[in-house]
């Protein structure tokens, strides 16, 4: 009786995690979708609202199943649904952080391959639970020896799916230093990555959390635990997401260091050094105001509309470049008609000469 009590109290408690976290999380997630421009359409809504209501059924489920509502031996039934909103909490988790991969990649056929490859193993995993987990839990056990191998099997299903997620993180925070900040000069995007990594490594400790509590005699008080967890991983998710558009709307703050109080248009600053494929001279009195537009977008319709498409490349900088001449006599006019502007990849010289093009 005594143990009985104990249960319902760390239960209790758990249940009481999983309410503040889920109200700050659904909060969110109803701001997310009223961002949306259209959230019906909105795979990243969908899994946003399904992982909430995976984690509200396991809450409500093991409360009930602890307080003695299903009986007091755990029947099939019980056992095949808590585990059917267990897979839904880990596969639509997973292919959250994807979606948010899929953001700032640029290849889409990689992104296929990760979407699915990472659906085939956690699926195998939730395989594997299911012919494991169902017969050591029934009361009695099939065998013994599902018993023993659950022992084992368990935790190491839950080391899998913590190094899943880990890794699907760290190829995040590679990705947007590789090929934002490195590769297009994005240096505004350098913060997203560090604090991805601190969100990870509280995901990773969420994880932990829920291995060490295996160990606790009771399953059902374990089973409680899963909504925190989740919950907590998925307000990370959207925080993330929120993060993704809040440095997205802030285009041209921060994207290129420090260059002597210039901002030059171009994108990648190592080509800067290449010979000028054309020479153009302008007098004097012409007049060649040149407007550069560094715009940063993100693969979404607004501001939390982060869902995969194929066709986008991800974020990524467009440079438009713009070059209005009008010269001052009929000759020279007709000597700079029919040429075309090519952008060139040394633009220091314009830059530098005071008067001549001017940088908006």
């Amino acid at each position: 009786m005594a143990d009985d009590r104990i249960d319902i109290q760390i239960s209790s408690l758990a249940a009481g995690f999983s309410i503040g976290f889920g109200i700050l999380t659904v909060w969110e997630a109803i701001k997310q979708t009223r961002r949306n421009r259209n959230p019906l359409r909105s795979p990243y809504i969908y899994m946003v609202w399904g992982e909430i209501l995976a984690n509200l059924c396991i809450l409500i489920v093991g409360y009930l199943w602890i307080d003695g509502v299903f009986g007091s031996k755990p029947s099939l039934p019980l056992l095949f649904f808590i585990l059917l909103f267990w897979v839904f909490e880990i596969q639509l988790l997973m292919q959250i952080i994807i979606n948010r991969i899929a953001v700032i990649a640029e290849n889409q056929e990689q992104i296929r391959w990760l979407k699915y490859g990472t659906a085939a193993v956690i699926t195998t995993i939730n395989i594997a639970v299911f012919c494991i987990f169902i017969p050591s839990h029934l009361d009695p056990p099939v065998s013994e020896t599902f018993v023993l191998i659950n022992k084992y099997w368990d935790r190491t299903s839950k080391c899998l799916i913590c190094v899943v997620d880990a890794g699907l993180n760290l190829y995040f925070s590679r990705t947007v230093r590789k090929r934002l900040v490195e590769q297009h000069g994005l240096v505004k995007y350098r913060p997203l990555a560090s604090f991805n990594d601190k969100l990870m490594v509280v995901s990773v400790l969420m994880d932990v959390m829920l291995i060490c509590l295996m160990s606790l005699p009771n399953p059902i008080v374990f089973v409680q635990f899963h909504p925190v967890t989740y919950l907590v991983k998925l307000n990370i998710e959207m925080s993330m997401a929120s993060l993704i558009a809040h440095v997205a709307r802030g285009a041209g703050l921060g994207d290129e260091e420090d260059t002597g109080g210039h901002e030059f248009s171009l994108s990648y600053a190592k080509n800067r050094s290449q010979p000028a494929a054309r020479n153009t001279h302008h007098s004097v009195n012409d007049i060649v105001p040149m407007n550069t537009f560094h715009t940063t977008v993100g693969a979404g319709d607004s501001d939390e509309n982060f869902d995969i498409k194929d066709h986008a490349g991800g974020i990524h900088r467009r440079v438009d470049v713009r070059v209005e001449s009008t010269a001052n006599s009929d000759a020279e006019s007709t000597a700079y008609k029919g040429t075309s502007f090519e952008r060139l990849d040394d633009e220091i010289s314009l830059t530098n000469n005071p008067g001549h093009p001017r940088v908006r």
